[in-house]
C-alpha cells in the first residue's frame, strides 16, 4: 500500500464530495432565495445526480487513457463550479453551475477509484475503504460548516470555498503517479476479453446500489427540509444529525471495508441493508436529540456497503476497473437521484415524514438482491498463486 500517494489521493476525494454535497445543507436557503417548491428542489438534486449517470461513458474513455487526466479534471470542475451556486442570481443558472460541477465530480470518480484500488496493493478493499472514507468524510462534515458558512459570512462568498479543492488539484498532479498501466500495457483484445462473463453480477451489483442509494439520497437530500419545516430547527442544528447521517457512513464503510478483506461480501451486505430499515423507521418515529442515534445508525448501515461492492465490482473486471467503478457508483447514484424529483412531490402532497417511511423499508429490496451477489474471483486466483 503506498501511504502517501492514496492520503493525498483521498484528501482530494474529501474535497470534491465536500463540493458534491453543498447544496444540500443550504437547501431551506436556497429554497426560500428562488421561491421554489420542494419538487422544483428535489429537480435539482435529480439534476446533479444525472450527471453522474455519464460515469460509465468516462469510465470506458478513462480506461484507454494512458494517463488519469480525469482526476485533475475533475477536481478542478467541482471546486470551480459548484461553489458558484452561492452567486447564482436565477434558478437556470444554478441549474448551469451544478451540471458543471457535477460533471466535475462525476469525471473524477471513475478514475480516482481505480487509482485508489492500485495504490491499495493486496488490501483492496481496506485501501479502498479509507478513500471512501475520505469522500465520506466530506459528506459528513459539510453540513456543520456550511450552513454556518452562509448565515454568517454569506451565501455569496461560497466560491472562496473553491481554494482547497485547486490547491489540492496542483498537489495531486505534481506527486501521485497518474500513469493508467492497464491502458499502457493491455491489448484491445485482451480487453475484450476482461468484460466476458461479468455482464450479469456486475448489472446485479448495480441494481443493489440503486435501490439502497435512492434511499440514502432522499434522507440526506430532504433530512434538512424535515427538521426545518416539520420539527422547527434552525439550519445550523439541522445540519448536526445530518452530519451524524453522513459520517456514520464513514466508520460504516471503514469496518465493512476491513471485514470485506476476511469476509465474503455477500452476507456483510445483506444483513446491513436489512438492519438499517427499523433504525431509519426508528428516527422518524422518535423526535429530539434521542432520534439522532437510531438516524446515526441506520446510515452507518445503509451506506456501510460502498467499498466492499466496488471492490467487488472492481475484481470481477480488473481490466477496465474504470469502468467497474464507475457502476457502483455515479452511474448507479445518478439512477437513484433521478427519483428525487419523484420523492419531492410525495413530500409536498403527503409530507416528508409519511416519504421517508416508505423509503425506509427500500433497502429490504436491496437485500433481497444481493442474496445472489457473486463471491469474490481473486479467492481462487490467490489460492492457486499461493499453492505454485
Amino acid at each position: 500500500m503506498k501511504k502517501l500517494h492514496l492520503l493525498l489521493l483521498t484528501v482530494a476525494h474529501f474535497c470534491v464530495d465536500s463540493y458534491a454535497t453543498m447544496l444540500a445543507p443550504v437547501l431551506p436557503l436556497v429554497i426560500e432565495r428562488l421561491g421554489l417548491s420542494l419538487a422544483g428542489a428535489g429537480i435539482l438534486g435529480t439534476i446533479i445526480s444525472l450527471c453522474n449517470i455519464s460515469q460509465p461513458l468516462l469510465g470506458m474513455w478513462a480506461d484507454h487513457m494512458r494517463r488519469r487526466w480525469l482526476v485533475v479534471g475533475g477536481i478542478g470542475l467541482a471546486a470551480v463550479c459548484t461553489p458558484m451556486m452561492g452567486i447564482a442570481p436565477s434558478y437556470w443558472i444554478l441549474i448551469t453551475v451544478l451540471c458543471m460541477g457535477g460533471f466535475g465530480v462525476a469525471a473524477f470518480h471513475p478514475q480516482s477509484f481505480s487509482l485508489a484500488g492500485e495504490l491499495s496493493g493486496s488490501r483492496r478493499s481496506f485501501g479502498l475503504a479509507l478513500f471512501v472514507f475520505g469522500g465520506t468524510l466530506g459528506l459528513g462534515v459539510t453540513p456543520l460548516w456550511v450552513p454556518f458558512f452562509a448565515e454568517r459570512i454569506g451565501l455569496e462568498w461560497l466560491p472562496v470555498v473553491g481554494i482547497p479543492g485547486i490547491l489540492f488539484l496542483f498537489l495531486v498532479l505534481r506527486f501521485v503517479p497518474l500513469d493508467n498501466p492497464h491502458a499502457a500495457t493491455a491489448e484491445a483484445p485482451e480487453r475484450a476479453r476482461g468484460f466476458n462473463g461479468a455482464a450479469r453480477p456486475l448489472a446485479l451489483i448495480t441494481a443493489v446500489v440503486i435501490l439502497r442509494s435512492i434511499t440514502a439520497l432522499g434522507f440526506s437530500f430532504f433530512l434538512t427540509v424535515l427538521l426545518t419545516h416539520e420539527r422547527g430547527l434552525s439550519l445550523v442544528e439541522a445540519g448536526v444529525p445530518l452530519a451524524a447521517y453522513n459520517i456514520a457512513g464513514v466508520v460504516g464503510a471503514l469496518v465493512f471495508g476491513y471485514l470485506g478483506d476476511r469476509v465474503s461480501p455477500r452476507p456483510l451486505v445483506c444483513c446491513s441493508l436489512v438492519l438499517s430499515v427499523p433504525a431509519l423507521l426508528a428516527f422518524l418515529a422518535i423526535e429530539g436529540p434521542l432520534s439522532y442515534l437510531p438516524l446515526a445508525l441506520g446510515g452507518g448501515l445503509l451506506l456501510a456497503s460502498n467499498s466492499i461492492l466496488v471492490a467487488l465490482a472492481q475484481e470481477l473486471v480488473p481490466q477496465r476497473s474504470g469502468f467497474a467503478s464507475s457502476l457502483p457508483l455515479g452511474f448507479s447514484w445518478g439512477l437513484a437521484g433521478s427519483t428525487l424529483g419523484a420523492v419531492g412531490w410525495f413530500a409536498d402532497t403527503y409530507g416528508v415524514t409519511e416519504t421517508l417511511n416508505w423509503l425506509a423499508l427500500l433497502p429490504l429490496v436491496a437485500a433481497t438482491a444481493a442474496l445472489f451477489l457473486p463471491a469474490r474471483p481473486e479467492r481462487a486466483t490467490e489460492h492457486s498463486a499461493t499453492e505454485s
